[in-house]
């Protein structure tokens, strides 16, 4: 199973990394709208065992389970062996976990654009409570990304969304709450500006 390696940078200017990523020769890959459903036991006994289970729509349907790494991850980096497939249906899938006994335990959104940069996917991401950089791949190859565009001065953190979503609530005394969405009639803007003369950023699609 892939082992997936990332760091989440914190409070980025996502216009800024664009333009970074551009001038290293990065190319963009997709730009897409998550609607993300994660299910657990009523106990929430996945959670507690660091075990995720999700069902995406982003213009795709994406099942993806998550497990803790056999191994102890480099220090201050995200690792999870991760499974992932497309599918053409996700009713069924729902199906499925509700008669294994799961139910949704959260629902959560975010506007995601990504690049490839030499062996690391970048993703500038925009949720509810802020913008991030996300740079997954090859642990050795994550500081030099970074550095190239301009990320090493923010706070990072190997945190998931889930856990700086909980974090970010409890510092601005809100109640606690497992998921978190764009306002009803929200239409945020996708994050990294526009470059009409990037061909893969004019054939990226948003997902409903």
């Amino acid at each position: 199973m892939p082992l997936e390696t990332e760091i989440k940078y914190l409070d980025a200017n996502l216009d800024a990394v664009a333009a970074a990523l551009r001038a290293a020769g990065a190319r963009r890959l997709a730009r897409r709208r998550e609607r993300n459903e994660v299910y657990d036991d009523p106990g929430r006994g996945l959670r507690a065992r660091g075990i995720l289970i999700r069902l995406r729509a982003d213009g795709r349907n994406l099942l993806t389970v998550k497990l803790p790494p056999e191994a102890p991850a480099p220090a201050g980096v995200k690792a999870l062996r991760e499974h992932e497939t497309e599918v053409a249906d996700l009713g069924p899938l729902r199906v499925a976990l509700a008669a294994l006994g799961l139910e949704v335990a959260c629902v959560y959104e975010k506007l995601r654009e990504e690049w490839a940069l030499g062996d690391c996917h970048v993703c500038l991401d925009r949720l509810p409570f802020g913008d991030f950089v996300e740079v997954e791949g090859p642990p050795e190859a994550l500081a030099g990304v970074a550095a190239a565009l301009g990320l090493a001065r923010l706070p990072a953190s190997s945190a998931s969304y889930h856990e700086l979503n909980r974090a970010h609530r409890a510092a601005r005394g809100l109640p606690a709450e497992a998921g978190f969405t764009f306002a009803p009639g929200a239409a945020p803007e996708f994050p990294g500006g526009s470059d009409p003369s990037d061909p893969s950023g004019a054939s990226g699609t948003p997902g409903a």
